[in-house]
């Protein structure tokens, strides 16, 4: 495979593997076959886990997650059933857990990924189920902090409005929410969550999407709505979080939303001041609750967005080369910017001033990664994890993970599978609680 890297900025490489042999064991609680063998054991080492990737099948239903441990390097033995192929996997805020959200039966079902911290050691047991969580169509999962909101769309047509879950891990860990609101219409939106407080869309038309943010303070189980941003967001779609300030984005322009305490003031940003013209509109961010900036997309256009000046900058991230945008995620501290690109190549982008990091060429081959006629999903799938980062992308054809070092910028080994690779998505450590212990909600 060739690669080049560029402006590369050079670190020592960690080791992806290492050589532990556990035996695992685990039940299934609601699918129909387990992952792991008869006894669980415990590792007391000092040493942290490198994680594992659950990771959905392309093969039959689509409705088989694959688990596969990075310090094993090998996938642990069986699979775990779900109900129903998942419309996207997403990591908890903790890292510990995986939830497989299917939108269409109205459920996300919880994967525990079976790494702990536990006193001054880890312990590892088999993946399995920790519940399921119900909803109308959840969709749009924001993670902010040590906080996560899920959006279920609703159902208009059956009457069923729109609802949000706050989650945490803690909460995860018996398949509950820190808190849940059930809103006034269906549609297609999203919530970010802030502490007590939750920014929630809503929509006045009939039909559409929103163009309305409504502050809710929490109460107990459920929210208060508190107050409705003065500024419109038409056509709102896509947000983001930092410690200070929320970000959506709208038909025309930017919602900029600032955080003094329990105040909430909000600032508009046209299209033309985002340099964007004609049917243009940033629709997705990138965002960390450590990052200053906000990165939005437009398209194949990425806009670097400071919500303090509402100043903005656009990321010449092609170096004029003829292609689109395939992917893209931040790296977990929000250092890293990771761009994938329809041609295969992976570009590494440094946050703290914008510059190239890296620039793998070849990173993939899109024609392999492609997925077969048959397949679920259309696109690579990328999750940006690990410590140190890693990136890895699903390759169905070649039915491996291509795994890339951030710091390194280069192509490490990559992960044999037995099956073709769709979504995928990582969970590390978590904290392993005592029973009856308090769990602290306080954000």
């Amino acid at each position: 495979m060739q690669r080049m890297m560029k402006n590369l900025k050079h670190h020592a490489a960690l080791p992806l593997s290492l050589a532990v042999v556990l035996a695992m064991a685990g039940c299934n609680e609601t699918g129909t076959s387990s992952l792991g063998s008869a006894e669980d054991e415990h590792d007391h080492a000092s040493s942290e886990h490198p994680g594992r990737l659950v990771i959905a099948s392309r093969d039959g239903a689509g409705d088989q997650l694959y688990v596969y441990d990075l310090e094993e390097g090998a996938l642990l033995p069986g699979s775990l059933a779900l109900d129903n192929a998942p419309s996207a996997l997403y990591t908890s805020p903790g890292k510990r857990f995986v939830l497989a959200l299917q939108r269409t039966a109205n459920q996300v079902q919880i994967i525990d990924g079976g790494l702990y911290y536990h006193d001054d050691h880890v312990d590892e047991v088999a993946p399995g189920f920790a519940g399921t969580l119900s909803g109308p169509a959840p969709t749009h999962y924001r993670v902010h902090g040590e906080q996560a909101a899920l959006f279920y769309d609703g159902d208009a047509g059956s009457s069923l409005m729109a609802e949000v879950d706050v989650l945490t891990d803690d909460t995860l860990e018996s398949a509950s929410s820190v808190a849940s609101q059930t809103l006034d219409s269906a549609h297609h939106g999203v919530a970010e969550p802030r502490g007590d407080i939750l920014l929630a869309t809503f929509r006045t038309a009939a039909s559409g999407l929103p163009e309305k943010v409504d502050v809710y303070h929490q109460h107990n189980d459920h929210y208060h709505k508190e107050d409705t941003l003065s500024l419109d967001c038409p056509d709102l779609h896509g947000a983001g979080s930092n410690e200070e300030y929320s970000i959506f984005g709208c038909s025309d322009g930017v919602l900029i939303v600032h955080q003094d305490g329990e105040n909430f003031t909000a600032q508009h940003v046209t299209n033309a001041t985002l340099g964007l013209t004609g049917s243009e509109r940033v629709g997705s961010f990138d965002s960390h609750h450590e990052l200053a900036e906000f990165v939005g997309y437009a398209g194949d256009r990425i806009l670097i967005i400071d919500p303090e000046t509402a100043g903005v900058t656009e990321l010449d991230w092609t170096e004029g080369a003829a292609v689109t945008l395939d992917n893209h995620s931040l790296d977990p501290h929000g250092e890293h910017l990771v761009l994938l690109d329809d041609a295969g190549d992976l570009r590494i982008i440094d946050t703290a001033d914008w510059s190239e990091h890296a620039h793998v060429e070849d990173a993939i081959d899109p024609a392999s990664a492609a997925p077969p006629a048959s397949g679920h999903g259309s696109r690579v799938s990328m999750t940006v994890a690990g410590e140190p980062a890693h990136a890895f992308l699903s390759d169905a054809g070649n039915q491996s993970i291509v795994v890339v070092h951030l710091e390194e910028g280069s192509v490490e080994s990559p992960l044999a599978l037995n099956f073709p690779p769709a979504a995928l998505a990582w969970a590390g450590l978590g904290e392993a609680h005592e029973e009856g212990e308090d769990h602290d909600h306080d954000h």
